[in-house]
């Protein structure tokens, strides 16, 4: 059994369409490399030869129609070019039918595989007729003006457009594969400030790029991030947006690219918080606001999220305390009082039409530790200081894990009240997201058999099997390798009434490694799966077509069945460009 490409699923003959010099308007292109127009380079590939339009991290090249000419329903797939070396620097491509607003954004991460290659991006199943397909180049300004350095874009290099006619019942199987109810297994994660720090959007539809990818996919919710500590990624009144007027220097210019967004959105009375809602409530995902419960403080040179007026620097009285009773980089939730303030920001963010909220216990543990209430009522209690105990001992795990608990009592009444203030019809649900067993989490006050068994959470995320929850090392490819690792989590929520979803994680993975791993999970009894930084895979790639079907379990039935797929490229090897033999190549 083959793992075909999405588009080669289909039974047509594929139409390619590789003079891009047939782009409109033709004062948009050029032949010479010039500010503000894509270069057109003649190139040969195996399989196909045309014209290529090109861009560099400076162009600022506009939009260009590309005429197609054809009608009813086609896959469409982008072939991108890209090249091993030291040249290796992602490309990639925006993409629009020319009766849409919105535009996906098509990329190529640097490749490992030697040589020049153009890769095929499948980007949507769509009819084409009465529509043109709209070209752009990604970037944003950078600087005043309108000279070098005043935008920074990525490269784009567009070999062909390639288009793949349905057959009637390709297309009534396409429409009906769309109204299944028995697929949306998937949950997206996205940070709401990657795309910031890239691309420094400022208006909607760049803003809801992000989202866009996750149409007609198998994804059924979106969870945004509306924060972390005072931090906040909406129109607030209670904390602080991410202007960063109290900023004088940044680490990396892209921190300085989110304050620049934040502020042209409030010029323009954009809330990107609502924005993000309505574009994801549009395309049928329900939206779920996350916040990262103990970012409160970030260490240099990223700490100026605590600089200036910070609610962690107005209550120093409600900071951490170690074992040894030194203070600690942390807003603690053994005090009533810091419980209150988050609970408040979460009525804040109840108040927009949000289908759940998402508590982020994975990032900056821990919450709770030796402050004095709860040393002075484990001492009232156990007669004993905890101090003088080992760490891990349960009594003292217990008892501050209470807090937490407590805190999440106090957020489900407060939620319950106010969806019954806005007359909901629903009560607004509860997602943590987690360690990695029992014991990682309650040595961080985190007590899930608690939770549940007072109903407090609808959705449990476990994060990560990988100590310190990276996402990164090569190690997180072993998170989550059998069943046996997930089984904790499948019998402490059976009959609870509360959705498991396991993340999964690295970053990148192959079209295999996905459907191996769904497989496995879903064989232990997991129905859902979280996929955290969604926005960072969503690039169109085969990865991407593996990924985004992960919750049609017949295909991923049929692929354990099949013992596997193996994998047909989608890379055509580049044989010249601009009348350059590419294959020629020297030590650079």
């Amino acid at each position: 059994m083959v793992d075909l490409p999405v588009d080669q699923r289909f039974g047509g003959e594929p139409l390619f369409i590789s003079d891009m010099s047939r782009c409109r308007p033709n004062a948009a292109l050029s032949r010479e490399p010039r500010r503000r127009h894509w270069r057109l380079m003649d190139y040969e590939a195996d399989g196909v030869s045309g014209t290529m339009l090109t861009a560099g991290p400076e162009t600022a090249a506009p939009e260009v129609v590309c005429p197609v000419g054809v009608s009813g329903y086609h896959a469409i797939s982008i072939g991108a070019y890209v090249r091993h070396g030291l040249l290796n620097e992602p490309v990639s491509v925006l993409a629009r039918l020319s009766g849409d607003e919105q535009s996906s954004l098509l990329s190529l991460p640097p490749q490992e595989e030697r040589g020049a290659i153009v890769h095929e991006l499948f980007w949507k199943v769509g009819d084409l007729t009465g529509q043109d397909i709209v070209l752009g180049q990604a970037g944003n300004r950078t600087a005043p003006g309108d000279e070098p350095g005043s935008y920074l874009c990525t490269n784009a290099r567009v070999a062909y457009v390639k288009l793949t006619p349905l057959s009637a019942g390709e297309v009534e199987a396409v429409e009906a594969d769309r109204r299944r109810t028995d697929t949306g297994r998937l949950f997206a994660h996205n940070d709401a400030w990657s795309l910031m720090f890239a691309y420094r959007p400022t208006t909607a539809e760049e803003l809801c790029r992000d989202i866009a990818p996750l149409e007609d996919s198998d994804f059924s919710r979106l969870y945004w991030e509306a924060g972390g500590g005072d931090m906040l990624q909406y129109s607030t009144k209670i904390g602080r947006m991410h202007t960063y007027e109290h900023v004088g220097d940044f680490s990396r210019p892209g921190e300085r690219f989110v304050g620049e967004s934040w502020r042209a959105f409030r010029e323009q009375g954009i809330d990107p918080f609502r924005t993000a809602i309505d574009y994801a409530h549009k395309i049928g995902l329900e939206f779920h606001a996350g916040y990262r419960v103990s970012n409160f403080r970030s260490p240099p040179p990223q700490d100026y999220l605590s600089v200036g007026d910070s609610f962690y620097n107005r209550h120093p009285e409600l900071r951490g305390v170690s074992r040894s009773g030194d203070p600690t980089p942390r807003i603690a939730y053994s005090y009533p009082e810091t419980r209150r303030y988050v609970v408040s920001i979460f009525r804040e963010i109840a108040s927009y039409p949000v289908d759940g909220v998402c508590l982020m216990y994975n990032r900056r543990p821990p919450f709770v530790e030796y402050e004095p209430p709860l040393v002075e009522g484990f001492k009232a209690k156990h007669g004993t200081d905890p101090r003088a105990l080992d760490e891990l001992d349960p009594r003292w795990l217990s008892h501050r894990a209470a807090a937490m608990t407590q805190f999440m009592r106090e957020l489900r009444a407060a939620l319950d009240d106010a969806a019954q203030e806005q007359r909901r019809d629903r009560r607004i649900g509860v997602t943590a997201i987690v360690m990695r067993d029992t014991h990682e989490n309650l040595a961080h006050g985190l007590d899930l058999e608690a939770w549940l068994a007072e109903g407090l959470v609808d959705t449990l995320v476990p994060y990560s099997s990988e100590p310190n929850y990276d996402a990164f090392y090569e190690s997180a490819n072993e998170a989550w390798t059998d069943a046996g690792d997930v089984a904790h989590f499948v019998n402490l929520t059976r009959g609870t009434g509360c959705t498991l979803a396991m993340n999964l994680l690295p970053r990148r993975m192959s079209p295999e490694a996905y459907r191996s791993k769904a497989a496995m999970l879903y064989g232990g009894g997991v129905e859902n799966l979280f996929i955290w930084d969604t926005n960072l895979r969503s690039d169109y790639g085969a990865s991407w077509s593996a990924l985004r079907r992960l919750g049609h379990r017949d295909e991923i039935e049929a692929f354990t069945q099949a013992g596997g797929l193996g994998h047909i490229s989608q890379g055509r090897l580049l044989r010249s460009l601009g009348g350059f033999d590419v294959g020629y190549e020297t030590p650079e």
